[in-house]
């Protein structure tokens, strides 16, 4: 029963600790931005430069591979015994 009860107590703590830190990230002010505190560019009366879009691409056609013709001379069979040399 003592278990029960300290480990109530315990998650009570650590719930309100956690309110704790998030009620004050909360309430706490937001950092201001770098970029707000540098001056403006002057402002001129120049119309901006116009966006280039590229729609299409053009690429030069693969070159046509040459036709390549082998011819294999096989020799005539020869005939007699196996082994080839003069016995």
């Amino acid at each position: 029963m003592h278990n029960r009860l300290a480990l109530f107590a315990a998650s009570l703590a650590a719930s309100g600790v956690l309110a704790a830190g998030l009620a004050f990230v909360g309430l706490s002010p937001a950092p201001v931005p770098a970029a707000d505190s540098t001056i403006a560019a002057p402002v001129t009366d120049a119309p901006p430069a116009p966006i280039t879009q590229i729609d299409t691409v053009y690429v030069a056609p693969q070159a046509t591979p040459a036709e390549i013709v082998v011819t294999k001379v096989v020799p005539a069979a020869q005939h007699g015994d196996e082994g080839g040399g003069d016995d």
